[in-house]
C-alpha cells in the first residue's frame, strides 16, 4: 500500500508530522509527504518521496495528477483547499480531522480536540490502519551532520557553549516583549545566539551589544545546526521550539497569547505562561481582544532567567 502524509502549514507543524514519519516507517510500500519547498531542506534524512506544494491555483492541479497513484492519505491539515484537493485526487482512503473544513469529504474523520500534544494527536490519524505507536515513536526527529554543524561554527565564530533566543514569531501576538529579550540576554550568563527570519532584520539590529545576532543570515540547515549544539533554546511560541527538541535539545517556550492547552508545548524543557484573565486567546491569533496588549509584558524576565538556570544545569 503506497501511503500519504498531507501537511501544508508552517515549519513548526511539519517538524511534528516527523513523528508520523518515524511511527510509519517500513509499514508501507511506498510513503509520499505534501508540505511547503522547505520539506526538501527540512527532512534530509528521511527516506519518504518529498512532494513540494506552494499551494497557487496552477499548482493544486499539477499535485492532483501528482499524487493520484496513491492508495491512502493522512490530511494532517485542515483547510478546504486540501480537502478538496484530495478528494478530486481520487485516493480511496482518506483520513482527515473532523474540524476540518469540509470534512464531510474524507472517508475517515478523526475527533480534533485540545487538551493533547499535536504528536498525540497526530497520531489519533493512524487508528483506521490499527496501528497504536509507542510512546517513544511520538517524539520528533530531525537529522543534522558533523560537518554542518562545523561549518556553521566557523562560519559564525560560534562559541562551543551557547544559548539560542528565538524571539520574533508570524504572529507578532506570540512575541514577548522585545525588551525584556535583551535584558535577559544580559543577565543570562552565556553567550547568546539570535535567529530569526529576514522580515525581522531591523528589530533584530536592538541585540547588536547583547548577543551573537544571526537574524536574516541562515539558511534553514544552518538554522538547525546551530540549534542542535545549543546548550538551551528560548523561544516565543514558534518552529524553534519543536526544531530544538527534534534534535535533542532542550526548550523553553515564553506563552503570551497562545497556551499550551493548544498542545505545541515543549517536549523537552519547559514554559511560562501569562497570568492574565483573556489568555490564551486562540492558536494563531490575529488582534488583542482587550486592546491592553497585557499578555505581551505578564511573564517576568526573573522567571524566565530562574527557568533557564534550572534547565542549563539539568
Amino acid at each position: 500500500m503506497k501511503l500519504l502524509i498531507w501537511q501544508t502549514a508552517f515549519l513548526g507543524d511539519v517538524v511534528l508530522a516527523t513523528s508520523l514519519l518515524r511511527i510509519l516507517e517500513g509499514k508501507f510500500s511506498e510513503i509520499g509527504f505534501v508540505g511547503r519547498p522547505f520539506i526538501t531542506e527540512l527532512l534530509k534524512g528521511y527516506s519518504v518521496k518529498l512532494i513540494p506544494f506552494n499551494k497557487g491555483l496552477f499548482e493544486s492541479f499539477r499535485i492532483i495528477k501528482q499524487i493520484r497513484h496513491y492508495d491512502g492519505v493522512v490530511s494532517i491539515h485542515r483547510s478546504m483547499r486540501t480537502a478538496l484537493i484530495l478528494y478530486f485526487s481520487g485516493i480511496p482512503l482518506r483520513i482527515g480531522f473532523d474540524k476540518s473544513e469540509f470534512s464531510m469529504l474524507y472517508t475517515h474523520r478523526i475527533p480534533h480536540r485540545w487538551g493533547m500534544h499535536e504528536v498525540e494527536r497526530n497520531a489519533q490519524l493512524l487508528k483506521p490502519f490499527g496501528i497504536v505507536p509507542k510512546k517513544d515513536e511520538l517524539y520528533p526527529k530531525l537529522f543534522v551532520d558533523k560537518l554542518e554543524v562545523k561549518r556553521v561554527k566557523e562560519k559564525f565564530f560560534l562559541p562551543e557553549d551557547y544559548v539560542v533566543f528565538s524571539p520574533f514569531s508570524n504572529f507578532p501576538l506570540k512575541e514577548w516583549l522585545i525588551d525584556h529579550w535583551v535584558e535577559l540576554s544580559r543577565a543570562i550568563g552565556k553567550k547568546v545566539v539570535v535567529v530569526g527570519t529576514k522580515r525581522d532584520e531591523e528589530r533584530a539590529k536592538i541585540f547588536e551589544d547583547s548577543a551573537i545576532n544571526l537574524v536574516g543570515k541562515t539558511s534553514l540547515r544552518e538554522f538547525m545546526a546551530i540549534l542542535s549544539k545549543a546548550k538551551l533554546v528560548v523561544s516565543c511560541d514558534s518552529s524553534a521550539v519543536h526544531i530544538a527538541n527534534a534534535l535533542g535539545v532542550p526548550a523553553l517556550t515564553i506563552y503570551t497569547s497562545t497556551s499550551p492547552i493548544y498542545g505545541f508545548y515543549p517536549l523537552k524543557g519547559a514554559y511560562l505562561v501569562p497570568n492574565v484573565e483573556c489568555s490564551p486567546c486562540s492558536p494563531n491569533p490575529k488582534r488583542c481582544k482587550t486592546k491592553t496588549y497585557e499578555c505581551l509584558r505578564s511573564v517576568s524576565v526573573e522567571k524566565v532567567f530562574s527557568l533557564c538556570q534550572t534547565l542549563m544545569t539539568d
